[in-house]
């Protein structure tokens, strides 16, 4: 009987010692499809809109939260908020001369789905076989699309329809006409009033009016797009019940109107000018998220 067992443990040892070699790290089952995620960061914004910029950065911040749906497949709730920036080229003597400028304290909030193609196509248990390109850039690589609205709020933007400069030659004050249709934004037209408070009139008797600029606007974003990578940081060595990882994303938003840098131009009968698009940012970020 000495015998049998002692030829069941120099049996058993090779066995448990084989065993060990292909058993999941600490990982085990404990950080496979995590149910929530939640995602908190920091960036740039870039904003593309009417100015001919020579100056378009901004800062942003995020907050988000992702529920998992099926394998690969997440959607959640995006809260953001930050400055979208956009200065025009103040030189008089350069072509895409432009006086204008605007600084929009936004905040945003959006819906959206997010897909990591690579994780349709592994089994999660076998994940820390894979190579170090597979585990951490296949795995978190993902892409998204989503719908938003923004408040924007202009707390410096330029409406003045003249704009002074020093001529280099004569070192005289000259001054420059702007169109005012090239200022234009949202408004709402309003009765002039003079000193005494009675309304103005003009020569036919007509009330006169004037533009009075929204400060606040609201937009639609549709779409928005996402391209990121999340990258494991202590998935396979992490003994609770979830993981961090750091997020590198780029996000394309696509206003449905003309508010985020606060100017509509129209042109002197009205019209939209020709070539005109919508506004849209990008806001590219690096964050930590939080997987459990």
């Amino acid at each position: 009987m000495d015998r049998i067992y002692t030829i069941l443990i120099f049996l058993a040892v090779p066995i448990l010692g084989y065993s060990q070699l292909f058993c999941p790290p600490i990982d085990g089952k404990k950080n496979q499809n995590k149910n929530i995620e939640i995602t908190a960061g920091g960036g740039f914004t870039m904003l593309y809109g009417d100015i001919n910029h020579t100056n378009n950065f901004g800062y942003g911040a995020v907050l988000k939260g992702d529920y998992h749906i099926i394998k690969g497949l997440f959607a959640g709730l995006e809260l953001q908020t930050g400055l979208l920036k956009s200065r025009g080229e103040s030189n008089i003597y350069i072509v895409d001369w432009d006086p204008r400028f605007v600084e929009n304290q936004y905040f945003g909030g959006s819906l959206n789905v997010t897909a990591y193609p690579y994780r349709f196509f592994t089994d999660e248990k076998f994940l820390f076989k894979k190579s170090f390109f597979e585990r951490n850039i296949l795995y978190g690589f993902y892409v998204g699309l989503g719908v938003g609205g923004i408040f924007n709020n202009y707390k410096n933007i330029q409406r003045q329809t003249s704009y002074s400069y020093r001529d280099l030659n004569t070192g005289a004050t000259e001054v420059m006409e702007i169109p005012e249709g090239s200022v234009n934004g949202a408004h709402e037209n309003v009765f002039v009033y003079d000193a005494d408070g009675e309304m103005v009139l003009d020569a036919d008797g007509n009330p006169v009016t004037t533009k009075l600029y929204s400060q606040k606007t609201r937009d639609k974003l549709l779409p928005i797009v996402n391209v990121g990578l999340s990258i494991p940081l202590n998935k396979f060595s992490t003994r609770t019940d979830g993981y961090f990882s750091l997020v590198i994303n780029s996000q394309f938003n696509f206003s449905g109107g003309e508010d985020l840098d606060g100017y509509n131009p129209i042109n002197t009968d009205g019209s939209r000018p020709e070539g005109a698009r919508n506004d849209m940012y990008n806001f590219s970020y690096l964050g930590i998220k939080y997987s459990f």
